[in-house]
């Protein structure tokens, strides 16, 4: 089978379709490497749209336009393949993720077959949060997922981060639902009051600093009676940490202070351990395949252009590339949660972006089951 690459990112001539699905191979998607894998020519050309975000070890199929189950398969099968992407930027991938549309183009009994044919299996759903979680919602989406080696082995259930500022609140809170804390459910906006709940608990407003989210993790570990250890904080920074925003504003860089050193207070009171040392890459590798779940503080810059200190969930190892949950869905660039759930970052990327401030520190924390 011959296939033909393109960096074209239009609806492929040939085809006509809704404007929301249109919306789909139009969404502009630079950072992510889009790439129109063509297989089959004439009446049986048919077209997959393929993206990922930089530094990642996977790839994901948009879509595909196919006269036919046939061609829905030789199309798959192509993206499988394609490597015209890889760089510097873009490792090959060892997980390529097929995002099903349900609203606006759902794939019928004979596609999904084809699908498992070619290894692809249905990812569990996540819990209600963003929009793509949510069923009936126009940006719902399922994913079908063909790792090309070894499949993770401890998976924890997505949540997407509702609010601009509440990733660790999400990052906690899914790592608290894997270790059978069970308060998320059916309603998304029950499970926001959560996520708001546990954000206002931890933050440093509006960020949540290593030091107090380690605090409010440890005592909802405390309160719930989960079976994991206290959490463990590694910081490289001396002092205080993502202050950079408030430089310029003594009184609201005093409150920002006056909480980070509450926090210390109340970390002291409840026996966490502060580490201050930079912690590597390969020691975090070390310590998630021994178990143990890790927060991580990152810049979002490299994987999306995004200048915001971020956290994530790092809860298996495939290789040498760690798996981590991202709360951040980058929605206005065409990422749902089949882009941010299980998602694998070789440990090059990861020490790309656990680099945060000026000068740089690093920030982790570890929850020993």
């Amino acid at each position: 089978m011959t296939a033909h690459v393109s960096t074209d990112v239009s609806v492929p001539t040939g085809y006509t379709v809704d404007p929301a699905r249109a919306a789909l191979w139009e969404t502009a998607r630079e950072l992510w490497a889009p790439r129109h894998i063509a297989a089959g020519n004439g009446e049986e050309r048919a077209v997959a749209l393929v993206a990922g975000r930089a530094h990642t070890a996977y790839r994901k199929i948009v879509d595909v336009l196919a006269p036919d189950a046939a061609g829905f398969a030789r199309a798959v099968a192509a993206a499988v393949a394609d490597r015209s992407f890889v760089d510097a930027t873009h490792p090959a991938p060892i997980l390529i993720r097929f995002e099903e549309h349900p609203t606006i183009a759902p794939l019928d009994e004979t596609r999904q077959a084809a699908l498992r044919e070619l290894g692809f299996e249905r990812d569990p759903d996540p819990v209600p949060s963003v929009p793509s979680t949510r069923p009936g919602e126009p940006a719902h989406a399922r994913s079908w997922s063909l790792w090309l080696g070894d499949r993770p082995q401890r998976t924890v259930p997505y949540y997407g981060q509702t609010t601009d500022v509440t990733c660790g609140a999400v990052t906690a809170l899914m790592m608290l639902e894997q270790e059978g804390l069970t308060k998320f459910g059916d309603s998304g906006d029950a499970n926001q009051e959560r996520e708001i709940d546990f954000w206002r608990r931890a933050t440093n407003l509006p960020a949540c600093d290593p030091v107090g989210l380690a605090v409010t993790t440890a005592r909802e570990i405390s309160s719930e009676g989960l079976a994991v250890g206290a959490p463990k904080v590694f910081m490289s920074a001396a002092g205080l940490v993502l202050l950079e925003d408030f430089q310029d504003d003594p009184y609201e860089l005093r409150l920002r202070e006056q909480l980070q050193h509450d926090s210390l207070r109340q970390a002291a009171a409840l026996g966490l351990e502060i580490e201050r040392r930079w912690i590597e890459v390969a020691e975090i590798r070390d310590l998630v395949a021994a178990g143990n779940d890790v927060f991580l503080l990152i810049a979002l810059a490299p994987l999306i252009g995004d200048p915001a200190p971020h956290w994530v969930l790092a809860h298996d190892v495939i290789d040498d590339a760690l798996i981590v949950s991202d709360p951040w869905v980058e929605a206005a660039h065409g990422e749902s949660w089949v882009d941010t759930s299980c998602l694998p970052i070789p440990l090059a990327g990861i020490d790309l972006i656990m680099r945060w401030g000026d000068p740089e520190y690093r920030g982790a924390i570890v929850v020993p089951r």
